[in-house]
């Protein structure tokens, strides 16, 4: 039987929410904006969204001259994409189905919910409210790719770092690496990130991870829906 959940930790992309078409359709209005004569290969930009790859990685590998991409253009681009995303990505987005009774019952079993995402917290915040999400992780338990103190999974940081400090300080609630914290997730990465903190990892098959690799790293659980994972919180 599963131990107690104390702690529910969140991927977003391909695991709470469906993105891939936002992601994929912003990066190309990107290029069409910055550098109109390059069209990005299909194949390499699911293959980047598949391995959980941050904005710089992906720029960087779909620049047709990356070792001439410096830090300012990376930041251009950057900035360019999210500022497309709220105004043409955000509309693409749509929760997986079971999201809201999987937070409700979590929310029932007094577990607190996180989200640990590449995403900017913004970006991460509104896709929650339009889908009707907003109430039930709170701001300063989303940590996205700009958070301070925070790592790119599968560094722990983000949970040692930000989460443990910010759960105990600000909610009053102690939560230490274990088996009671849950990493629900679609990509290595969040197999990786949940064996970094001595959690359990629930991946999440129906997402946009390398499925040989995912299976490769013997997660603790597989889902193929959210709905499943209600079970592996109520034991």
């Amino acid at each position: 039987m599963p131990p107690p959940t104390t702690l529910a930790i969140f991927d977003f992309d391909g695991t709470l929410f469906d993105t891939h078409e936002s992601i994929s359709q912003t990066i190309k209005l990107t290029f069409d904006a910055l550098l109109p004569t390059h069209a990005p290969p299909q194949p390499e930009i699911h293959r980047l969204i598949a391995s959980g790859a941050g904005l710089s990685d992906t720029f960087r590998a779909l620049h047709p001259n990356p070792d001439t991409f410096t830090l300012q253009e990376e930041t251009q681009w950057i900035e360019k994409y999210r500022a497309l995303y709220a105004t043409h990505g955000q509309l693409l987005i749509k929760a997986f189905p079971g999201a809201q009774e999987l937070l409700t019952e979590l929310k029932a079993h007094n577990v607190p919910i996180a989200i640990v995402s590449n995403k900017g917290v913004a970006a991460v915040k509104t896709a929650l409210e339009r889908n009707g999400l907003g109430g039930y992780v709170p701001e300063e338990l989303i940590i996205g790719d700009k958070t301070p103190g925070a790592q790119r999974k599968p560094d722990p940081a983000s949970f040692v770092d930000v989460l443990v400090p910010v759960l105990e300080g600000k909610f009053g609630i102690r939560v230490e690496a274990g088996e009671g914290v849950l990493v629900v997730g679609d990509t290595v990465a969040d197999i990786q990130f949940a064996r970094n903190i001595g959690g359990r990892s629930c991946w999440c098959r129906y997402g946009y991870g390398d499925r040989g690799a995912c299976e490769g790293l013997k997660p603790d659980y597989v889902v193929d829906s959210l709905g499943d994972v209600v079970g592996i919180v109520k034991g």
